[in-house]
């Protein structure tokens, strides 16, 4: 992933995808229609999230496969959502494409300084925005691993006697994630209620690591020098004359003996 001219538009282009993956999951609610607009999102995301990260002069294996599997598991959840065992496969799923992602992100928010010539601030903040909502969706994968594993892992407060669906654990992932925690989704069990506590951890240390980054892209001398070329010339003031001569003769004094002469 480098920086250049194309990259910010598709880093906007992945951003708004990005942002309709994990904040248009209401669609899922409204009948059939509405989840198969919401499950055509996944393709879009794994093309615009390729587009992206794609290694130049490397094979796209690794990323192909995990693209693969996760449209599988998408589109096969969406036919059959009843299937613990599918959605299970499409959670972990979610957790390898998108870690992958971030990896690939973050790599380019701290390699920013050493690679790029020139500006590409805004390419940095997009980069940064989409690594942080992967984040949220990585986690909110990881919870639908557990409640899926472990019935009962998660309740929510408003409705204690139903099932608790993927949609609940992405609004709960969110929710922790900015530190928010409005209190009406809760963990039950050890393993869900340290997770939560991680992803806590890890969107705070997010937070101060890449904003710091961010800032450090900008004001750091190693940066890069977009001030050009000095073009004020060689200095032609000449020596500074200021100071006294130590033998303590005038320079610009003449020698009467050389006058005699």
């Amino acid at each position: 992933m480098r920086g250049g001219p194309g990259l910010s538009r598709s880093l906007a282009e992945f951003l708004a995808a990005a942002v309709l993956l994990h904040f248009a999951y209401p669609l899922t609610l409204h009948g059939q229609a509405g989840e198969l607009l919401y499950t055509l999102l996944y393709p879009v995301v794994v093309l615009l999230g390729v587009r992206v990260v794609r290694p130049r002069g490397r094979r796209l294996l690794p990323v192909a496969v995990l693209s693969v599997v996760f449209l599988f598991f998408g589109f096969w959840s969406a036919l059959t959502p009843d299937q613990p065992m599918v959605r299970l496969g499409l959670f972990a799923a979610i957790v390898l494409f998108q870690s992958y992602l971030i990896l690939q992100l973050l790599a380019f928010v701290f390699r920013y300084g050493k690679q790029h010539r020139q500006p590409h601030g805004p390419q940095l903040i997009m980069a940064a925005i989409c690594a942080y909502l992967l984040l949220g969706g990585v986690f909110a994968a990881l919870f639908g691993i557990i409640e899926t594993l472990t019935p009962g892992a998660f309740e929510n407060s408003l409705a204690p006697h139903q099932s608790v669906g993927w949609q609940d654990l992405t609004y709960l992932s969110f929710v922790t994630l900015v530190t928010l925690g409005y209190g009406d989704m809760v963990p039950l069990t050890p393993w869900a209620r340290s997770l939560a506590t991680g992803e806590a951890v890890a969107g705070t240390l997010f937070l101060t690591t890449v904003i710091a980054r961010i800032v450090g892209a900008y004001v750091s001398p190693s940066g890069p020098d977009t001030s050009g070329p000095d073009t004020s010339g060689p200095d032609t003031s000449g020596p500074d004359l200021s100071e006294p001569d130590p033998s303590g003769s005038d320079p610009g004094a003449t020698d009467p003996a050389a006058d005699r002469s």
